[in-house]
């Protein structure tokens, strides 16, 4: 068989790259960033589809730029530069199968465009509000109709777990095939026993930081550290989470910081807390275990969290603060559940160990796309 050629569709992912602080990316980008490298090693020829990718700037793999997001007049910028430039890229790209992870409006015209070419669209799902068309996370009806027409017309899609599976076959009839996130696994890490807690995520509502501040606010002896910047669409939360934690000396607020910062942090944690109310499978679980640190949450991952003892699983705010108190005072029993994170991490969601997974379930979607034009 021909070597596959993958494109991997990623507008926001230079800056990941070029750990450009100023420019927003997240939990998107580092996946796929680590499902290039996953691919390149499982033998596949690996091709970026990208935005505002400057002359002289260099990525790790060849790159398509679709477009720059400061140019073009407002009320015309989606016609073009923005989609004729994402259609001209993805043309470009030369791929057999065009993969693209989170919700917006370039999954329907990444769909589009590989159905008018005979390609194989594959979608990866970012939360579990993917298959609620109003309750997704994309604004503006006509990006919520373009997303939700990508999901109808993709080849494949990949859920993060099985309530994402069982969602979207309620929504649009498609059962989707469940593969782990990936993480670059680091070999030289270990369990260890860091001095903070962290929170990491957008401000939005529905990941509930107030909640974070009110944990430090009850445990005064401890250390707090919460990573995140503003979203969009709720500019009031960061707001208001500043001023409710105006009176609480034991948290920092850094902001919205880029990934390798993040890392650097984590490397002095001794727990991550989540207190989202939905998650479909948040990058920084792996991140953290990854690191030997375990999750303090009220939203498990298929059971795991709590059937594997990599942190522990709350039934409400009461029982959290009594869960992060018992852990930072048990270093022992903290240490136990990193290191049951990073036997996940390596054994699951390595990224050289997925990247295959991935990679044969793309060869059925191709054979079943070249049946069907015979």
């Amino acid at each position: 068989m021909p070597q596959m050629r993958i494109c991997i569709v990623s507008m926001n992912i230079v800056p990941y790259f070029t750990r450009d602080a100023s420019v927003h990316y997240g939990g998107a980008e580092v996946q796929a960033a680590a499902l290039a490298g996953g691919f390149r090693r499982a033998g596949a020829e690996v091709v970026l589809a990208v935005a505002d990718l400057h002359a002289g700037r260099t990525l790790p793999f060849p790159a398509e730029n679709a477009f720059f997001t400061d140019r073009g007049v407002p009320a015309l910028r989606f016609i073009t530069p923005r989609l004729t430039g994402i259609l001209s890229a993805l043309e470009r790209a030369r791929a057999d199968v065009y993969y693209q992870h989170c919700a917006g409006m370039i999954t329907g015209l990444t769909a589009l465009f590989c159905r008018r070419n005979g390609k194989v669209f594959v979608y990866g799902a970012g939360s579990n509000t993917d298959f609620s068309l109003w309750g997704s996370r994309v604004r503006g009806l006509r990006d919520k109709v373009l997303f939700h027409t990508g999901l109808k017309l993709a080849h494949g899609i990949v859920a993060q777990n099985r309530t994402q599976q069982e969602l979207c076959f309620k929504a649009i009839g498609k059962s989707p095939v469940v593969l782990p996130m990936v993480v670059s696994f680091d070999e030289h890490e270990s369990a260890h026993a860091g001095s903070t807690i962290m929170w990491v995520g957008a401000m939005r509502g529905v990941k509930r930081p107030e909640l974070f501040v009110e944990l430090a606010a009850r445990l005064p002896e401890k250390r707090f550290v919460m990573v995140g910047g503003t979203v969009a669409a709720e500019p009031g939360v960061m707001e208001r989470i500043r001023k409710q934690a105006g009176g609480v000396r034991n948290i920092e607020i850094t902001g919205r910081l880029p990934h390798h910062e993040v890392l650097e942090l984590l490397k002095d944690a001794a727990l991550l807390v989540n207190t989202s109310s939905v998650e479909g499978f948040p990058n920084v679980y792996l991140e953290a275990w990854n690191r030997g640190v375990p999750v303090v949450s009220f939203t498990d991952v298929d059971g795991m969290i709590a059937a594997e003892g990599a942190g522990t699983i709350c039934a409400d705010f009461e029982d959290m603060v009594r869960a992060v108190g018992a852990l930072m005072d048990d270093p022992a029993k903290r240490s136990l559940a990193g290191g049951r994170g990073r036997d996940i991490v390596r054994t699951r969601y390595a990224s050289h160990v997925v990247a295959g997974e991935y990679v044969r379930y793309f060869e059925t979607l191709l054979g079943g796309c070249r049946r069907g034009a015979e």
